[in-house]
């Protein structure tokens, strides 16, 4: 009896991979780019992907080529690895519904609710926000502020050190990382000195925007796998990173800060008038600001310098 149960799950079991060769494998039409489904039914190369998401586009550049398709999380994701062929896809909007895209990736990395007006829980229009907040007369004040915390950054630096006399060494990326993040921390959700400008109290300050940078980077890690559609929960430190940053940004927190940007400030409003967010919903989508003022500056604000230090004879 044992033997015959044991047999027909066997043939269960290789029943159901049949099935899943014939129909769960996508295979390559003609003008299709390269296609890999992975070895594990719906995962495909999820596994892969997560765990070290530039080398395996490393590999499957190598592999493929520019342009190839790859089976992650039960989706089929179209990557293209070669800069000088992305304004050729941005061109394509009558084709490409990339609000659609941006909204269910947000949701996917943030864990807010959807900000689409279209799906119910909020009527703001987040392009109007950022054209109010970002644009023409709003402009120069964000400007101003910018370059006087880049200063109060640069020049603060010093004067909290325990020796004056002596050099702080750093590299260039770790450098460019904390003098960029912290000046643009400040720039968009204000400072919480409250008057007290004692050296202190500026230490706490600064400890708290490092420690919000350490759960940036964190974060930062594990974004392309979330947008990919793996779940948070798979990334123990990268969802605690998260949530940890956006505990800073309630908005029972916000509020006890000085100079915040007319952008959070805007958002903030919005967010208690026209959304059905709850608290820590409405904090994940100021997560999302951070992200977006961040993620691409840091590494190019680094590459910048880098290129700016190399001597003209090389």
């Amino acid at each position: 009896m044992m033997i015959s149960m044991a047999l027909i799950w066997a043939v269960v079991v290789a029943i159901c991979c049949c099935l899943w060769l014939i129909l769960g494998i996508r295979r390559r039409q003609p003008g299709e780019p390269p296609v890999e489904n992975g070895w594990i039914p719906y995962l495909g190369c999820a596994l892969q992907f997560g765990a070290n998401p530039l080398e395996f586009l490393r590999s499957r550049q190598k592999k493929h080529g520019h342009i190839f398709t790859c089976k992650i999380a039960g989706q089929y994701v179209h990557f293209l690895c070669d800069p000088f062929s992305y304004h050729s896809v941005i061109r394509q909007g009558r084709h490409l519904d990339w609000k659609k895209f941006h909204f269910a990736a947000s949701v996917k990395a943030f864990g807010h609710e959807s900000m689409d007006p279209s799906h119910g829980y909020t009527t703001e229009n987040l392009h109007q926000t950022f054209l109010k907040t970002l644009q023409g007369e709003a402009l120069p004040s964000l400007i101003k502020n910018m370059m006087e915390n880049l200063q109060s950054v640069m020049l603060q630096s010093d004067r909290l050190k325990a020796s004056r006399s002596e050099w702080e060494v750093d590299g260039i990326f770790a450098f460019c990382y904390k003098v960029m993040f912290e000046s643009g921390y400040f720039t968009l959700f204000g400072k919480e000195l409250d008057g007290d400008q004692s050296i202190a109290r500026q230490q706490a300050q600064k400890a708290l925007v490092l420690n919000a940078l350490e759960n940036f980077k964190e974060f930062d890690k594990i974004f392309p796998a979330l947008v990919a559609g793996l779940p948070i929960h798979v990334f123990k430190s990268g969802h605690s990173a998260r949530e940890n940053l956006a505990k800073t940004m309630l908005h029972e927190n916000l509020n006890k800060r000085t100079q915040i940007s007319d952008l959070i400030s805007l958002r903030m409003l919005l967010n208690d008038t026209l959304s059905s967010f709850n608290e820590i919903g409405k904090a994940r989508t100021h997560v999302a600001i951070l992200w977006a003022s961040q993620a691409n500056t840091l590494p190019t604000l680094n590459i910048m310098q880098f290129y700016c230090n190399i001597p003209k004879s090389m």
